[in-house]
């Protein structure tokens, strides 16, 4: 039961009413107000309150599908209630049915009227008799009119008639009487209802929420309901549904139960206003009384009166009806073959009124209907969509342009556009659009515009071919559409290719371009310099901080996702993670949905390398993993070999080499090794076969890797170090010389800066040289290190600076650092660290590697005769990787290997082996 606010006074007049009924006088009561205003809820108050109090109550409900209906209500009053006699019952019966199908009344009223005034004063013999009527304005005349007449013939008889009505709402006939001759009887009360104040919405909202809560939300309450009961209530409803959900929830919101409270009113309004705010709903913002009452077939006047009309009280306004709820609930009302036929005329409509595209694109993609200039507004609105941020709806607009557009080539151009913007969430759908566009360029369709997105998309799918052929029409006049534009798209090829495709050549046309200068005043031209200057280790002195404006700009919105991206790999490349850290942190936070999932993806991408180079193993592969988990990993195309190889070198360095496996066991499309991505995928791979023992398989990943870098002039030993992994791979297998070869290169190649590369190759350098003169270069790289703040690399190097004092008899120096290293270790969350490769600089710098002809103790290396060493002295496999820093799978390899070698079986024949050892 709805409790009543702010209606004491009514509550009042309704009490004394009944008094004075009680007393033998009639009375009637005519309760006015807007729908929506209380009035039901005042009624059944009154009804019930009057039932407590013995009267006899008759209620009747009238509807605007029975107002033609005559004596419709008196029928509803009296059926069910017996009369003074059965005969009378039976007579009043056959009257009111003979009105009802005749329609003609004249002659049937007076002996009708004598029958109702004789059955309502044997209703008021035994109790006062109380009528009610809600919404009266829509009575059938007949009815009204007896029950005047009843009024005035039974002026001492107990009874009261209490009816609710709504101003100006109904029959003119009926509006006419209640103003005219209900409202001016001298026994008559009108009560006007008012919307409820702040304070009474903050009643009813008590009922639902504690006293804090109703008095905060009261205000805007009040605001969206207009004050009307019935509204209030629906959104305390929405509101303490939601409010479960989410207590920092702060603001009433209109929801389902306010949208169905809405319609209930309008139900119960004449139908015209129900029809108008179906109109008003499905033109959406775009609502003018003009549009409104042209698609109602009304005029304008007209439309206004009925929406200004006291009754309907501000249902019709724009603020209510735009609610999403609201119109939801609307739209829902109209029956499905109507909605179909309203959306069509909708859409024409507002085509002809020069609505915006996308308020017209809303109902043309709702219907299933040809229209000319359909496909024209459709992509308008993608392109207004775009503007706005809201891709997926782009995306919508687009495929159903391209559907039903007949023409080819319109039909091209949409495929175009619609390839670029589907790109950005998902590369794999744009493959069935790839064909056409590639047709259509090898024809001379495309312009510069569109073609160079087919190229990127041709390019991340892996499709090589394809793309190099669209790429060679852009330099064939007789086949590209040029356009003003062209020079600014085919500029991002040399922004694009660089960063993703280095071994594709560029089209005829492009290759033969003047370099790029940093200070270009475009972001995509500076970005794509800087890249290019790092990459190529040549002029890259204003490199840093051309990528840090161009970054400047793209948190600004100033510059494209491909141009930060390049710039943030600058300041990668160039050893400043620091800031790398810092800008992709800022670039990751502002970008949220903007550029898509694919930018995002690599952009997260990149925040795993940066955690990853300082050491950060946890996080590097947590980002690693949330990367790949943006996309489908079909729509990763040729780049998920950067995920991966990520995913690879952190599993590496912590020591899960199953898992790295796993990672490596995950197709690589062939495609990717034509990028930058593949060549990190080799140095990945060759760093796991490293940790597995593998050296000969490790140099031929690392190999590969520098050939292509040397092949495209990209050779930037910060990007992919691949020297100093080759060089630790040669290491491994007694090839010194070539080792400190590619070392001594690498040295060569890296210009000012770029510490962290600086202090790996001093770092790879020291395992070429003789004992003695490895600690002062390791200590040289781990102060680099250090500073540069790479933690892992910084704990291998003073773990094998630990071996390099053991081996020379420091202990306590050895113990210091390798104490350092472990802590350093367990930060990164590495594991055990790896054997230091000096298996055969142990001999002198320089030494070679041993012949077969050697006695097979010779034949042992540095590493191998450690491990033999103090196995043969009795100590365990576990003892052994601690004293050698290093794990217990390499000890048991480097026994294996000895045994070998020796030519025994099993530990035991070890000290016959070393006898000089054994003391």
């Amino acid at each position: 039961m709805e409790k009543l606010v702010e209606r004491d006074e009514e509550e009042k007049t309704l009490a004394q009413v009944y008094n004075e009924c009680s007393l033998g006088r009639s009375r009637m009561v005519a309760i006015g107000g807007p729908l929506a205003s209380g009035k039901t809820a005042l009624l059944d108050a009154f009804a019930r309150d009057a039932a407590d109090a013995g009267a006899t109550v008759l209620e009747a409900t009238a509807s605007s599908f029975e107002r033609f209906q005559p004596l419709g209500v008196i029928d509803q009053l009296l059926r069910g209630r017996r009369l003074f006699s059965h005969g009378a019952e039976l007579e009043v019966r056959a009257l009111v049915e003979s009105v009802g199908r005749s329609g003609a009344h004249s002659e049937v009223f007076p002996p009708i009227l004598g029958l109702l005034h004789s059955a309502f004063q044997h209703l008021t013999n035994s109790s006062p008799l109380v009528v009610c009527i809600d919404d009266a304005h829509f009575m059938d005349v007949e009815s009204l009119q007896c029950l005047l007449a009843l009024m005035r013939r039974m002026g001492n008889a107990p009874i009261s008639i209490v009816l609710t009505y709504c101003p100006d709402m109904g029959r003119d006939g009926v509006q006419r009487i209640l103003q005219a001759e209900v409202l001016r009887m001298p026994n008559c009360t009108q009560l006007d209802l008012e919307p409820l104040s702040e304070t009474g919405v903050a009643t009813v909202l008590e009922d639902y929420f504690h006293l804090e809560m109703a008095g905060r939300i009261a205000s805007e309450c009040r605001q969206l309901s207009g004050g009307r009961p019935l509204l209030v209530h629906a959104l305390a409803e929405d509101y303490a549904g939601r409010i479960s959900e989410s207590a920092a929830q702060r603001r009433p919101v209109a929801a389902p139960a306010f949208g169905r409270a809405v319609l209930s009113c309008l139900y119960r309004a004449e139908p015209v206003v129900l029809e108008i705010a179906q109109a008003m709903a499905a033109l959406g913002e775009f609502r003018s009384v003009a549009v409104v009452a042209r698609l109602c077939g009304m005029d304008p006047e007209s439309l206004g009166r009925v929406a200004a009309s006291p009754g309907v009280g501000g249902l019709l306004e724009h603020d209510l009806l735009g609610q999403p709820s609201v119109r939801e609930a609307v739209l829902g009302s109209i029956p499905q073959k109507e909605r179909h036929a309203m959306r069509s005329r909708a859409a024409r409509l507002l085509h002809q009124e020069g609505a915006p595209a996308l308020v017209t694109a809303e109902h043309l993609m709702r219907i299933d209907e040809a229209i000319p200039w359909a496909n024209r507004v459709l992509c308008e609105a993608a392109d207004q969509a775009l503007a706005d941020g809201d891709h997926g709806a782009a995306i919508s607009y687009l495929e159903r342009a391209h559907r039903e557009c007949a023409d080819r080539r319109e039909r091209i151009d949409t495929a175009a556009k619609l390839a670029d913007v589907v790109w950005r969430y998902n590369p794999a759908a744009v493959k069935s659009y790839l064909p056409d566009l590639v047709a259509a360029a090898e024809q001379g369709e495309l312009s510069v515009r569109q073609s160079v997105p087919v190229v990127r998309s041709l390019l991340w799918n892996g499709q090589v071919e394809q793309a190099t052929r669209v790429m060679a029409c852009l330099g064939d006049d007789s086949h590209a559409q040029v356009g003003e534009d062209a020079a600014p798209y085919a500029e991002q090829l040399r922004l694009w290719l660089p960063l993703t495709c280095p071994g594709i050549a560029l089209a005829p046309g492009f290759e033969d371009a003047a370099p790029l200068d940093i200070g270009l005043s475009a972001p995509e031209h500076r970005a794509a310099a800087a890249l290019g200057a790092v990459l190529r280790g040549a002029g890259e002195e204003g490199a840093v901080p051309a990528a840090e404006l161009v970054l400047r700009e793209a948190l600004a919105g100033a510059a494209s996702p491909a141009s930060s991206l390049a710039s943030l790999m600058v300041l990668i490349y160039s050893d400043n993670l620091d800031k790398a850290s810092a800008w992709c942190d800022a670039l990751l936070a502002s970008m949220g949905e903007t550029y898509g999932l694919v930018w995002n993806a690599m952009f997260t991408s990149a925040r795993a390398e940066i955690h990853y180079r300082l050491g950060d193993l946890p996080n590097a592969k947590r980002q690693a993993h949330a990367a790949l988990a943006l996309m489908p990993r079909e729509s990763w195309g040729t780049a998920i070999a950067v995920p991966l190889s990520l995913l690879i070198l952190t599993t590496t360095a912590m020591g899960n080499l199953r898992e790295a496996e796993s990672h490596l066991d995950l197709p690589v499309p062939s495609a990717a090794f034509g990028t930058l991505g593949g060549v990190i995928y080799l140095d990945a791979r060759g760093r796991f076969h490293l940790a597995r023992g593998r050296h000969d398989a490790a140099l031929k990943d690392f190999l590969t890797a520098g050939h292509l870098m040397k092949l495209w002039e990209s050779d930037c030993p910060s990007a992919v170090p691949w020297r100093a992994n080759a060089a630790r791979a040669y290491l491994h297998k007694g090839l010194v010389a070539q080792a400190r070869e590619l070392l001594t290169e690498q040295m060569s190649l890296l210009p000012s800066g770029h510490p962290r590369t600086r202090g790996l190759t001093y770092r790879a350098l020291a395992a070429t040289l003789r004992p003695d003169e490895r600690p002062p270069m390791l200590l040289k790289a781990a102060n680099i290190l250090d500073r540069c703040g790479d933690s892992l690399n910084l704990a291998y190097t003073l773990a094998e600076l630990a071996h390099a004092h053991e081996s020379l008899g420091d202990s306590a120096q050895a113990r210091r650092h390798a104490h350092r290293a472990r802590t350093l270790a367990d930060r990164c969350a590495a594991a055990l660290l790896p054997e230091s490769p000096t298996v055969a600089a142990d001999e002198g710098a320089g030494a070679q590697p041993l012949s077969e002809t050697d006695p097979p103790v010779r034949q042992l290396s540095s590493a191998e005769w450690r491990v033999a060493e103090l196995a043969a002295r009795g100590s365990t496999n576990e003892q052994i990787a601690r004293k050698l820093f290093i794990t217990v799978s390499t000890v048991e390899q480097h026994l294996t290997r000895a045994y070998r070698k020796l030519g025994i079986r099993r530990r035991t024949q070890l000290p016959s082996c070393l006898p000089e050892l054994v003391p």
